[in-house]
């Protein structure tokens, strides 16, 4: 019994620390628009208001904010681009960093594949990577399709 109760045990435990690393971890949200720090306040609380968000930090100068992301739920890109145009203000860029495990997407290239994410076009990835990949990366969202152009890879 000792020995099912272990195997069980030890099954979990890899099997969720396999799944601990593939996540959305923060992102970098340009916003056009706001110049004052109340502006900033309520995109903050559009931000905080997302159950997903584990905190936030605004540049006044840069006109951008932080986020950080819990590690669950999963977390909704589309809600972020809303958060900032329901308080009529612009969204220049969204930048983020990830892991998660490449998947071959045909001939087009790769899918990032996160636990707090729908799966993620990926493009400007080089041929040294391959289906099954562990990787972090940094990329830049694009707004028009949900692709992300890849600024930074790295195998784990």
């Amino acid at each position: 019994m000792f020995k099912i109760s272990f195997s069980v045990f030890l099954f979990i435990i890899l099997f969720s620390s396999g799944f601990s690393y593939s996540q959305l971890t923060k992102a970098t949200v340009g916003v056009d628009g706001f110049t004052c720090s109340l502006c900033a306040k309520g995109v903050e609380g559009q931000f905080k208001a997302l159950d997903y968000v584990k905190s936030v930090k605004a540049d006044l100068k840069k006109t951008e904010f932080i986020i950080s992301f819990k590690n669950k739920p999963d977390v909704d890109l589309s809600e972020i681009v809303k958060a900032v145009t329901d308080g009529g203000f612009t969204l220049r860029d969204l930048t983020f960093e990830a892991k998660g495990k490449l998947k071959s997407n045909g001939s087009s290239g790769f899918i990032l594949s996160a636990v707090n994410i729908p799966d993620l076009k990926l493009k400007n990835i080089d041929n040294s990577f391959e289906d099954g990949d562990e990787v972090s990366l940094k990329g830049s969202l694009n707004l028009k399709d949900f692709s992300v152009s890849v600024t930074s890879i790295k195998k784990l």
